[in-house]
C-alpha cells in the first residue's frame, strides 16, 4: 500500500522547481538579447553606418543614463533613504574599467572576424575566465564536470576558428586580420569574464542595487571611449544616419541597460558555473541571426562545433543536489 502525496507537497515541490529553474530562463533571455547586439553591432560596422567606438560611446550612455533613471523612479517611489550601493569608489571604478576592457574589444574585434566566430570566441573564452578566475578571487570549486565541459567549449571554438582544415587555420593565423580580432575578442572576454566575477562579489538583494550599479559602471565605463572618440575622430558623433541612431537605441536600451541590470541581479541565484555555461548559448543565438541577417556563411563546422559547445554546456550546467 502506497503512501499518497497531498496536493499541497505537489504544488509547492512544483512551484520549488520553477522557483530555482527561473533565474536559468532569465539569463537565456537575457544572452538572446546579447546576441542580437553583436548582429545590430556589426551591421552598423559592416555597412559603414556607425564608427565602432562612436556606436560605443553613445551605446553606454545612453544604457547608463537609462538605467540610473529607471533607478531613479523606481527609488523615488519607495521610502529608503540610503542609496543602495555595494563598495566605495573603488569598487564601481573596477567595476566600469572592466566594462571599458570588455566593450572596446568587442566592438574593435568585429571590425576584423564575422559575428558568428566573435561569438564563439567570446563565450568560450568567457566560460574560462568565469570559472578559472573565480576559483581564485572567490574561492569557487570545480571539479572534472566542470573541467570537461570548459575542454569540449574550446574544442568546439577550435573547429569552428578551423573550419575544420588545420592547414586553413594555420594560413589564417599568420597571414590576415584574424589574429588581430580573436586577441581583441579574447581581451573582451576577459573583461566581461572578470565582470560577472564582480558581479557576483558584490551582488546585493536591495531594491534597485542592481539598476544603479549597472548605470554607474557603464557610464565610469564609456569615459575613457569618449575620449578616444574626441581625440580620433570628433565628427563621427553626430554623423550617423537615422538607421543608425534607431539600433543604437535598441542596443542601448534592452541588451545594454535592462540586460546588464537583469543579469546582474540574477548572478546571486546562480553559481559561476551556471552562468558561465548558460552564456554560451550567446554563439547559438548569434550564429543564427548572423546566417538569417547578415548573410554570413553557414558551414558543417560552424554545426559541428557548436553541437560540441552545446555538448560543454550539457556536461557543465547542473545543479547541486
Amino acid at each position: 500500500m502506497g503512501i499518497e502525496t497531498s496536493p499541497t507537497i505537489k504544488s509547492q515541490a512544483t512551484n520549488s522547481s520553477l522557483a530555482r529553474w527561473q533565474p536559468v530562463f532569465l539569463l537565456v533571455l537575457v544572452v538572446a538579447s546579447w546576441a542580437s547586439a553583436t548582429v545590430v553591432t556589426k551591421h552598423l560596422i559592416q555597412q559603414h553606418l556607425a564608427v565602432p567606438l562612436t556606436l560605443v560611446s553613445w551605446r553606454f550612455t545612453l544604457a547608463g543614463v537609462f538605467a540610473l533613471t529607471l533607478f531613479y523612479l523606481n527609488y523615488k517611489r519607495g521610502h529608503e533613504k540610503k542609496l543602495p550601493l555595494v563598495g566605495n569608489w573603488r569598487t564601481y571604478l573596477l567595476g566600469g574599467g572592466l566594462i571599458t576592457t570588455f566593450i572596446v574589444g568587442f566592438n574593435l574585434a568585429l571590425l576584423y572576424i564575422t559575428a558568428t566566430l566573435g561569438g564563439i570566441v567570446f563565450f568560450a573564452l568567457n566560460t574560462v575566465v568565469m570559472i578559472g578566475v573565480g576559483h581564485f578571487w572567490l574561492g569557487t570549486s570545480f571539479g572534472g564536470r566542470q573541467i570537461a565541459g570548459v575542454v569540449l567549449a574550446l574544442v568546439g571554438m577550435t573547429v569552428t576558428i578551423s573550419g575544420g582544415d588545420w592547414n586553413h587555420l594555420v594560413a589564417s593565423l599568420t597571414g590576415s586580420n584574424l589574429p588581430l580580432g580573436l586577441l581583441l575578442m579574447s581581451l573582451a572576454a576577459l573583461g566581461w569574464g572578470v565582470y560577472g566575477l564582480w558581479g557576483k562579489r558584490y551582488g546585493s538583494t536591495k531594491n534597485g542595487a542592481s539598476l544603479l550599479s549597472t548605470g554607474i559602471n557603464q557610464l565610469i565605463g564609456v569615459i575613457p571611449v569618449w575620449f578616444l572618440v574626441l581625440l580620433t575622430d570628433p565628427g563621427s558623433l553626430v554623423a550617423m544616419p537615422l538607421e543608425a541612431w534607431l539600433y543604437i537605441l535598441y542596443i542601448g536600451i534592452v541588451p545594454s541597460a535592462l540586460g546588464f541590470a537583469l543579469y546582474y541581479a540574477i548572478l546571486k541565484d546562480l553559481s559561476l558555473n551556471q552562468a558561465a555555461t548558460i552564456q554560451l548559448f550567446s554563439p547559438v543565438f548569434t550564429g543564427v541571426m548572423a546566417i538569417l541577417f547578415l548573410n554570413e556563411p553557414f558551414s558543417i563546422a560552424l554545426l559541428v562545433g557548436t553541437v560540441i559547445l552545446l555538448w560543454g554546456v550539457r556536461i557543465c550546467l547542473s545543479f547541486k543536489k
